[in-house]
């Protein structure tokens, strides 16, 4: 009677797990200050700002094949729901074939697009804040979000309301939490599970608002999944300084919530525009060292050339600011931008492996590792049971290969450079595949 208790013991612990491992996240979701695709690996995203239809473009007319090419791995998508600023009108907006050609063309290209309304920009108006969000709740829309729900992220409104601009900046960021948090709760009652990413205050630049609320609204969504972003226009938030830049990233890290910078461009509007040469460059190595997000602005057709990082909307056309935002060796989109497992697999399985990952063996396409380059720690995506796993450089000398939880290792000393990783899998075959590792990653 034991030995068959014991038996079934055994039988129903197999199936719990079984069924553990079976449940997989189908959204991109936050855990602490870390932003997580649907397959549970860590993303940063690093991209651009493209608005698809606006300023100018055709109605017809889409870039963002242009934008892949860049290296980015996320697009943030300027909406509008009743106000567009530039020359497109409103029907273009109005018709969610375009909205969903934008985000299918993302997708495709495997970058994780970032939808945003721009209505709001700048403005001190909360009433007006709750009704233009309940834009993302409409059915039409929910059947959009619902259809790339694997990699879209909502951000609710471009740079609204005040805080240490208001009159009272106490009451002010009451209302200001207290109105992200109705719009959250809104969003989350409509059975949407997505990333919400929501924007400081005064015109986006104030991360300090953002650390002193984001705890109280990241418990108060019962998804818990919020992302925060701030847009570096920092002449006089931070002084123009990476000193004072630095001290308020790390003030906002020592909060422990996911944020972002959602803009950053070479140069920020006041009276005139682009009146501010900003001082941008040692703030991305900052960004870069600390391993947070950062989208630039804009790819093209901005009211000031100057701060566009193509002249003509394509890749061929950088700009002097595009071609530093893009080949930078050490913040550049093109240098060790990891896109989302997901969307490079086009599932969080192992039975397909698209370009840009490296393979174990040309006789086993299902197993390969990743990131790849990275900075030095990787997993191994197999469904096979993993046996030793060594690590060694060029020259055949055997590097230390430390084992990490969930099929994850990592190579504490090795420099940058190529690695040769041997793993030995289930019926004792020996597999080596590639691995490039680069420090500034």
């Amino acid at each position: 009677m034991k030995k068959k208790l014991f038996a079934l013991l055994i039988i129903a612990l197999l199936i719990i797990t079984k069924s553990a491992f079976s449940q997989t996240v189908t959204t991109i979701h936050v855990s602490g200050r870390y932003i997580l695709g649907p397959c549970n690996d860590t993303l940063i995203l690093k991209g651009v700002n493209y608005a698809p239809y606006n300023w100018g473009w055709s109605p017809t007319q889409l870039r963002i094949n242009q934008v892949a090419l860049s290296g980015a791995n996320c697009v943030r998508i300027p909406w509008y729901v009743t106000t567009p600023d530039g020359p497109t009108p409103q029907v273009t907006y109005n018709n969610l074939v375009n909205l969903d050609s934008a985000l299918s063309k993302c997708v495709q290209n495997k970058m994780i697009p970032i939808v945003e309304l721009h209505d709001l920009t700048c403005v001190n108006n909360a009433t007006a804040l709750v009704t233009l969000s309940n834009f993302f709740v409409q059915p039409a829309v929910k059947i959009l979000i619902n259809k790339y729900k694997h990699s879209i992220i909502l951000n609710i409104a471009n740079e609204a309301l005040f805080v240490s601009w208001a009159g009272n900046p106490t009451a002010a960021q009451t209302t200001f939490s207290n109105t992200y948090s109705s719009i959250v709760n809104t969003i989350r009652s409509n059975s949407i599970t997505v990333p919400i990413m929501i924007d400081g205050s005064e015109c986006g630049t104030n991360l300090d608002l953002l650390a002193n609320v984001g705890q109280v609204l990241q418990a108060a969504d019962p998804q818990n999944n919020l992302i925060f972003s701030a847009h570096a226009y920092w002449y006089s938030f931070a002084g123009n300084d990476s000193a004072q830049a630095l001290a308020k990233i790390n003030n906002a890290l020592t909060k422990n919530i996911p944020f972002v910078f959602g803009e950053v461009a070479n140069l920020q509007d006041d009276v005139t525009l682009c009146q501010y040469t900003l001082n941008y460059k040692p703030w991305l190595k900052i960004i870069t060292q600390k391993k947070l997000g950062w989208l630039a602005w804009s790819w093209d057709n901005d009211g000031c050339p100057a701060r566009q990082i193509t002249a003509a909307g394509s890749f061929t056309s950088l700009t002097a600011f595009g071609a530093d935002i893009v080949n930078n060796p050490i913040y550049g989109l093109s240098v060790g931008t990891v896109k989302s497992k997901y969307l490079v697999l086009g599932s969080c399985g192992t039975s397909t492996v698209s370009t840009g990952l490296t393979q174990i063996s040309r006789a086993s396409p299902s197993r390969f590792v990743y990131p790849n380059p990275s900075s030095g720690t990787f997993e191994i995506a197999t469904d096979l049971e993993l046996g030793a796993v060594q690590a060694f450089d060029v020259l055949g000398k055997e590097i230390n290969c430390i084992q990490l939880p969930n099929r994850k290792y990592d190579l504490p000393e090795a420099e940058s450079g190529i690695y040769f990783i041997h793993a030995l899998i289930l019926g004792g075959k020996k597999e080596i595949f590639r691995f490039v590792i680069n420090k500034r990653y």
